[in-house]
């Protein structure tokens, strides 16, 4: 009997220990499987980024201040507009609206080299603070994969970059033949904004309010921000506002745009302008109304961005309706031509 049990309990082992073998070895075949199927992925992946990089050439270079490092480096036109178009808009977006974004990020360069915005040592910068916003396509792709964008994705987006600037090629939107001012902006839910009602000065004819329609389920379409009366003050007065806590919590709006926006709010004896307020407390627009309680002020906001010219997700909009993407341009611009330039 008690050899019997030791038999049994050697075979209980061998048969555990060839069944961990046999785990193991098919786990490495999976393993192996798995690295030679990244392997050959990265190859496809590879190649076609390898095929793209020798088209859609403008032959035309432009050079980039990287605003980081301060260096510039010299690049094809289109190489840089391919940097720009989904840095700015997101590549999900229909692709009359990216043409239309290409036709803008096209028109503010050239307007930017005629200026000479850069100086003498470059043509426009990397920054969407001072230029438009710009990332060399290895940053794009790292960007879009930390994001968890799929290869098959990648590959889905770039090529409809790649359209929207080529199938734009030397496109530019002029009014009096003349590159315009081609701002544009996030979300407008309601209406766009006239420019002179926002920066001041003369009125552009071609930078006037339209009516503007936009998807719901834009995530930004309407937000809000709290702070507390002492919050307000210490803010106000970090910015050099003579005003007081009795005056803060009196805060109240006191003129309107022709849109509808905010254009200044009082407080106290004090008018602060709307886009000095969005600038101060982070508000995504001007298009807001204030609400207050005992200890807080509260900001709701709709849209996002400054209002004027373009709004991107109206356009995407509009592309959905069937729009091409020089009709979407000349909706948001006022009496705009697209022209072709001459290489």
């Amino acid at each position: 009997m008690k050899h019997q049990i030791v038999i049994v309990y050697r075979l209980t082992i061998f048969l555990v220990c060839l069944t961990v073998i046999l785990l193991a070895i098919n786990l490495l075949k999976k393993e192996d499987e798995k690295i030679k199927k990244e392997k050959l992925e990265k190859e496809e992946f590879t190649e076609w980024e390898e095929k793209n990089e020798i088209e859609y050439k403008a032959n035309e270079t432009i050079r980039v201040k990287f605003s980081k490092t301060g260096e510039v480096v010299a690049m094809d036109m289109n190489d840089y507009l391919r940097g720009v178009v989904p840095s700015e808009m997101p590549p999900s977006y229909n692709i009359e609206a990216l043409k239309s974004q290409a036709l803008v990020a096209r028109t503010y360069t050239y307007r930017k080299i005629a200026e000479h915005g850069e100086g003498s040592d470059a043509d426009i910068c990397d920054s969407s603070a001072h230029c438009q916003a710009f990332y060399p396509k290895e940053k794009l792709f790292e960007i879009w994969r930390n994001r968890g964008f799929t290869d098959d994705m990648i590959k889905e987006y770039w090529s409809k970059v790649n359209e929207a600037v080529v199938s734009t090629q030397n496109q530019i939107i002029t009014y009096n033949n003349e590159p315009i001012k081609a701002f544009f902006h996030a979300s407008s839910p309601i209406k766009t904004e006239s420019v002179d009602q926002i920066w001041g000065g003369v009125s552009i004819p071609y930078l006037q309010a339209v009516e503007n329609v936009e998807a719901e389920d834009y995530a930004n379409r309407t937000s809000e921000v709290w702070l507390t009366y002492d919050e307000l003050l210490n803010k106000f007065l970090e910015s050099g506002y003579d005003v007081c806590l009795d005056d803060i919590k009196q805060i109240c709006v006191c003129d309107y745009t022709t849109s509808g926006r905010v254009k200044n709010i009082q407080i106290g004896n004090t008018k602060v302008s709307a886009e000095k307020m969005r600038t101060l407390f982070s508000l995504k627009s001007t298009m807001f109304n204030i609400t207050k309680d005992e200890k807080n002020v509260c900001f709701h906001v709709t849209g996002y961005g400054h209002g004027i010219g373009m709004s991107q997700v109206g356009a995407n909009y509009l592309a959905s309706q069937n729009k091409k993407y020089d009709e979407i341009i000349k909706y948001y611009y006022t009496g705009v031509e697209i022209k072709t330039l001459k290489n």
